[in-house]
Parts: structure tokens; C-alpha cells; sequence
């Protein structure tokens, strides 16, 4: 027990001592040392304090940051989902144009055919708007077009070897120049067909024949031994992209444009300036690039009323070898084609039947044999390209559909292909049955299908 009080006592006594000692110096020190040591410590305390500040307003200056960022991304989201919605619309629009138009040349009288007044090419309100402004809806506005299929020539038509005259003359009226258009001709009729030989002028085999071809233009060396450097697809043309992977096809023969100047548009570019450059069929500037008068997707015929000029002339100019004579008769349907009036009332000028070519336009009838032999001409149309755009602030929803329209015959007794194809349901069968039990005639249903989606 003493030991421990006098353990507490030596402490005392230690602590007293070290507190006598630290008042000896602060008496030794001035009162103006004392008073810097004390705006030393305030100055420390106050930088300290500011420095915790300025980390803080970091801090917050950051977190207010990413919470701007994240709400401008759900804005961007929100503005994209709507311009998305809007592009739908507009297809749907279109879709709904198709059906009606086919509804009312089902029920009119008289023969059947598409032209550049039916409703589906109209540029009406439903579509781009007043001064191509665009279709306003919600917080934003939609444009869309219709363009039928037929109206362009089929590359996988033209690339067999007996329309190569088409093929020729259309590379030289987009200013292919000599020899050069019937080596292009038949590198494009070689790509596609099934043989291994190549066409004239070409010689020997196809792949051997094009990769000295480029070997020869590329300045570099390639033996017969080796693996070919070009290879022949030898099947139809998938897309008219394709193109740009045959001999001697440019991407300035392509685009239209000279690469080293200018860049190719983007399909929202360039459906823009299509818009901009809207006008009637007949006063269209003549196309400039083989991917504006091309399609894979089509029948192989073209549509006399929906063609324009352009494709008119390549046509007759292979049918009948006389460009002058061609281009009058391209002139005769041009004018066959013009529109009494204004609004929709050029449909009263269309042409109703090829032989209205003869009757009505002028046409020597000794033509009409040759053109029918290198293009199943015709005045009704099957697929069309549907664009459409969605605008909300500086969001864009681009849509490019590719469709399919028939009018299909059922027979009443016979309901089950409607219903794999999903055209009817049971309800609608059941009524139908109980309205129509005793009816043989066939049932008749408009069908527009999806042959291609692209979203952009």
C-alpha cells in the first residue's frame, strides 16, 4: 500500500514539475513572440479549414457533375426512345397507305395499276408535311417515303448475260467511257453467273483472268500457281453493296461522287437531301450513281409509270439501238404520264396497259417486242422501300423497311393457311362462318410483309 501511494505521488510530483517548467519558458518568451506563435496556430487552423472546404466543394462540384451527366443521359434516352416511336409511326403511316391503295383498285372497276399519284406516293401531310417541314406529333415530327422497287432496274435481272446490253448501256450513261463499259459489264455478269468461264473480253478462267487483272493495276506480283486474289461469288447479288467487290466498279461509279473530295452521305443524309431536292416525277434530275437506280429486291419487271426518265432511256436505248428514236418514245411515255391537272388527278393519265403505249403514246408497236425481251415491263408494282425519320431535339430514329404486297385469294372451307399466316383469328373465323356458312366464293385478304428491317 505505500508502494503504491508513493508511486502516485512520484507522478504527481513529475507533472508539477513539467508544468512549472513550460511556464518558465512562456515567461521567458516576449509578448511578441507569444503573440506570433498564437496567429501561427490560427493561420495553420484557418488553411486547414480551407483546405477541408475547397476538397468538400470538389467533392460536390463532382457529384453534381455526374448527376447532371446521368439526368442528360436519361433525357438523351427518353428523346431517343420518343424519335424511335416517331420513325415507327411513320412507317405505319406508310404501311397503312400501301393497304388502302390496294383496297381501292380492288374495288374500283377497271384494270389494276400503280402510278406515282396513288396514295402511297403522295407527299401528303401524313408524310413529310408542309414544305417537306416534317409531320409534327408529341415533342417531335416524323417524315417518311415510299419508294416502289419497281421503279429501279433488278441487278440480279440485268447481271445475266442476255441483258447485258442493259448493263452496257447503263454504265455508259453514267459516263463509262469505251471499252471500259463492256469490261465492267462482264465482270458484273461474271460475279453472278454459275460457270467458271469468263465473259468476253475476258478469257480462260474467271479468277484467274481478274487477279492478274489486279495484280497488273495494283502493281504487285501474282503467279498463276498461286491462290486467286479475286474471287468470283458466282450467285445472285445479296445487296447492291455488293457491287463494290466487283472488278472495276469504283466507289466513285458507285456513290456518284469523287471520293478524294468528297465523302459518301449516310442513309440520313442522304434521305435529307432527297427530301430537300423533292420534286415531280417528271422534272427529277437524272440519277448519277449506279445505288440510286439499282435493287436485289424486286420481281425483275419495271413499272412504266413509276420509272423515271433515267431508267426509261437505258431500256429503250438496248431495245432499240437508235438513241434517238429511244429517247422520243421515252419522251411519248413521259408525256403520257403527265398530270392533267394538279393534286392526285394526273391517276387519269397513267398507263392503265402496256398497249397503251401503242395506242395512246404513239409508240411503233415493232418496239414493243425487243423492250419486252430485256425487261418484263409492266404498270403494277409488288415491293416497295419504305424510309422513315424520327426527330425529337437532335435525336434522329432512322428506319428503312423493305416490304412485300399481294392481294391473296382463300377459300372459305379452307381457313387454315389464314391461320398459320396469321391473318385471322379464331373469333373472326367463327363469325365468319356463322355470317358467310353457306359461301364457296374465295375470301380475299391484303397482306404487306417485312422482306427487310434496318435501324439506324
Amino acid at each position: 500500500m505505500r508502494v503504491h501511494n508513493h508511486s502516485f505521488i512520484s507522478a504527481n510530483r513529475s507533472r508539477k514539475v513539467a508544468k512549472s517548467q513550460r511556464r518558465l519558458c512562456l515567461a521567458s518568451l516576449r509578448p511578441g513572440e507569444r503573440h506570433r506563435n498564437t496567429r501561427r496556430r490560427r493561420a495553420t487552423i484557418m488553411v486547414l479549414t480551407l483546405w477541408i472546404i475547397v476538397v468538400l466543394g470538389m467533392l460536390s462540384a463532382s457529384m453534381l457533375e455526374e448527376t447532371h451527366l446521368e439526368m442528360r443521359l436519361s433525357k438523351f434516352q427518353r428523346d431517343d426512345l420518343e424519335a424511335m416511336a416517331l420513325a415507327r409511326a411513320g412507317v405505319a403511316r406508310a404501311l397503312a397507305d400501301l393497304r388502302n391503295d390496294m383496297e381501292i383498285d380492288r374495288t374500283g372497276q377497271g384494270e389494276l395499276f400503280d402510278s406515282l399519284s396513288d396514295i402511297w406516293a403522295y407527299p401528303d401531310e401524313g408524310k413529310v408535311g408542309r414544305d417537306n417541314e416534317g409531320v409534327e406529333m408529341g415533342r417531335g415530327r416524323y417524315f417518311v417515303t415510299v419508294e416502289d422497287m419497281s421503279s429501279r432496274l433488278d441487278l440480279n435481272m440485268i447481271s445475266d448475260l442476255p441483258h447485258r446490253e442493259v448493263l452496257r448501256v447503263l454504265l455508259e450513261d453514267l459516263g463509262v467511257e469505251g471499252k471500259e463499259a463492256p469490261a465492267i459489264a462482264s465482270a458484273i455478269i461474271d460475279w453472278a453467273d454459275a460457270d467458271d468461264k469468263a465473259t468476253p473480253p475476258g478469257t480462260g478462267y474467271e479468277n484467274e483472268y481478274y487477279s492478274t487483272r489486279v495484280a497488273k493495276e495494283s502493281r504487285t506480283e501474282w503467279e498463276k500457281d498461286q491462290p486467286p486474289i479475286y474471287r468470283c461469288k458466282n450467285d445472285r447479288f445479296s445487296s447492291v453493296e455488293e457491287l463494290l467487290s466487283v472488278y472495276g466498279v469504283t466507289p466513285e461509279l458507285f456513290y456518284g461522287i469523287d471520293r478524294e473530295k468528297q465523302t459518301p452521305q449516310g442513309p440520313i443524309e442522304q434521305f435529307m437531301e432527297r427530301l430537300k431536292e423533292r420534286r415531280p416525277a417528271d422534272e427529277r434530275k437524272e440519277r448519277i450513281a449506279l445505288r440510286d437506280v439499282l435493287t436485289v429486291h424486286s420481281y425483275g419487271s419495271v413499272n412504266i409509270n413509276t420509272a423515271d426518265s433515267f431508267i426509261l432511256k437505258v431500256l429503250f436505248r438496248a431495245a432499240i439501238k437508235d438513241k434517238k428514236t429511244a429517247d422520243e418514245a421515252v419522251q411519248k411515255i413521259m408525256a403520257l404520264r403527265k398530270a392533267a391537272g394538279s393534286g392526285r388527278t394526273g391517276s387519269l393519265r397513267a398507263i392503265r396497259n402496256i398497249s397503251d403505249l401503242v395506242t395512246k403514246g404513239g409508240i411503233r408497236e415493232n418496239v414493243l417486242p425487243p423492250l419486252m425481251k430485256i425487261a418484263a415491263v409492266n404498270v403494277r408494282s409488288d415491293i416497295y422501300r419504305i424510309e422513315a425519320l424520327g426527330e425529337v431535339g437532335r435525336n434522329q430514329h432512322f428506319i428503312r423497311v423493305v416490304v412485300s404486297r399481294e392481294l391473296e385469294h382463300f377459300q372459305p372451307d379452307n381457313l387454315a393457311v389464314l391461320f398459320e399466316k396469321g391473318a385471322i383469328n379464331r373469333r373472326l373465323a367463327d363469325a365468319f362462318r356463322q355470317r358467310h356458312g353457306t359461301r364457296r366464293g374465295p375470301v380475299e385478304n391484303i397482306a404487306v410483309r417485312v422482306i427487310q428491317w434496318q435501324e439506324l
